[in-house]
């Protein structure tokens, strides 16, 4: 009931906007303002790319051969089989297929490993959505907070007016100079200025939140306090993105020490090929004068196919492998002791986020009291300013100081509610 009487009084809306943006309509915009993802969209769509490519390296290659050759001298004609002692022309074309059979399950690791690096630019885009969310709620209630000092100030003018209109009646009366309303009047300018400073910091603070949420730089918005506890999603720790990433890393590197291990296993190839070819050696000796055979006869004769398994069997590496394995335990231990101080460090911010809600409930109900009692001290100074038995210096020392410590209140309360919205 207390947070909701809270959230109750802090229920304004700025008078210089013309539209209003909740909380959550802020979140939603800054989450399709793709400009500020783009280079987390562009590791997720690349790696989605990766994986489903990788899914074709299953399928045969083939590959296409063409040659034409000019020789000389006494040489053996691969088509005839003869040896030849004049100028051969030959022509030969042909298609080649291998398909990978088996090579240490290699292809299961690297699809493991897209899948990771799928998920990891995931956890990528989750942590900047994160970060960026935080941002926006920062600067949505630092908008609150100057919204509420200018509302304060208008408040303080308006007090300056009153007293004003009290130093007038202690003039006629005799009981003060002139000069107290020149000090009010001065006072109440200083107020202005205040105020002039305020609606710009307010500019400048709009300007960086609708560059985040993709609005134009200078719209003009008001802000709903109230809309705070209504966002469907609270931001994060920001370790909590870390350790998920250590642990794919970590996942990464068991599937790419398996992928180096396949390097020393045996793999199995299973090949294919076709092909024929044109030779002038390849003469016709049924027919007189022995000529050449036809281009077409020699391309039907010449005709061949093949087909084979490969075995491939590793003997020595020259010790990549080892190699590869020590350092993959340096690697591991080295991921594990940074798990172990992500874990710390995640604790250490909770820790840190409780010890805050704690420090400032108790300055709160101590600011309260300070408040009621400042409150008291300057009604009655009014009082006693209003018989002429004290000085206007020591009435604005007791407002000011009124003032000064209700905005401290009214920013702790503020605070509070932010630090609540953490998870």
């Amino acid at each position: 009931m207390k947070l909701i009487r809270l959230i109750f009084f802090f229920i304004f809306t700025s008078s210089w906007g013309q539209d209003s943006l909740t909380l959550q309509s802020c979140l939603d915009k800054a989450n399709t303002n793709l400009i500020l993802y783009a280079d987390q969209i562009s590791l997720s769509r690349t790696a989605k790319i990766e994986r489903y490519f990788h899914s074709f390296t299953l399928l045969p290659n083939l590959s296409a051969s063409t040659g034409l050759n000019a020789s000389f001298g006494r040489r053996l004609d691969p088509f005839t089989n003869t040896f030849a002692s004049t100028a051969v022309n030959s022509q030969s074309f042909g298609l080649n297929s291998s398909v990978m059979l088996f090579n240490g399950m290699n292809f299961l690791h690297r699809r493991n490993i897209f899948d990771l690096a799928i998920k990891k630019s995931q956890v990528s885009l989750e942590a900047r959505q994160n970060e960026l969310k935080i941002q926006v709620i920062e600067l949505y209630f630092e908008i609150c907070k100057l919204t509420k000092q200018i509302q304060f100030a208008k408040v303080r003018m308006e007090k300056y007016k009153q007293i004003q209109k009290i130093q007038q009646l202690l003039i006629q009366g005799g009981k003060i100079n002139a000069i107290d309303t020149l000090k009010s009047y001065n006072s109440f300018m200083n107020e202005n200025n205040l105020l002039v400073k305020l609606e710009n910091n307010i500019s400048l603070k709009t300007i960086d939140l609708n560059y985040l949420i993709g609005e134009p730089l200078l719209s003009k918005h008001a802000v709903l306090l109230e809309s705070i506890l209504r966002i469907t999603e609270k931001p994060k720790l920001s370790q909590n993105f870390v350790l998920a990433q250590l642990e794919i890393d970590q996942k990464n590197a068991d599937y790419q020490l398996k992928i180096d291990r396949s390097s020393i296993l045996p793999n199995l190839t299973l090949t294919g090929l076709i092909g024929t070819g044109f030779s002038t050696n390849n003469k016709d000796f049924s027919s007189a004068g022995n000529p050449t055979k036809s281009y077409r006869d020699q391309v039907n004769q010449n005709l061949y196919e093949g087909i084979g398994f490969y075995l491939s069997i590793p003997i020595f590496n020259r010790g990549t492998w080892m190699k590869t394995k020590q350092i993959y335990e340096v690697k591991s231990t080295e991921n594990e002791a940074a798990k172990e101080q992500t874990v710390i460090l995640l604790e250490k911010q909770k820790i840190e986020l409780e010890q805050k809600k704690i420090n400032n409930k108790a300055e709160l109900e101590l600011t309260k009291q300070i408040v009621n009692n400042f409150q008291l001290i300057y009604d009655k100074t009014v009082l006693i300013y209003q018989e002429g038995r004290t000085t206007y210096t020591e009435l604005e020392i007791t407002f000011l100081d009124w003032q000064t410590k209700l905005m401290d209140l009214e920013s702790l309360k503020l605070d509070s509610v932010l630090l609540d919205l953490y998870e």
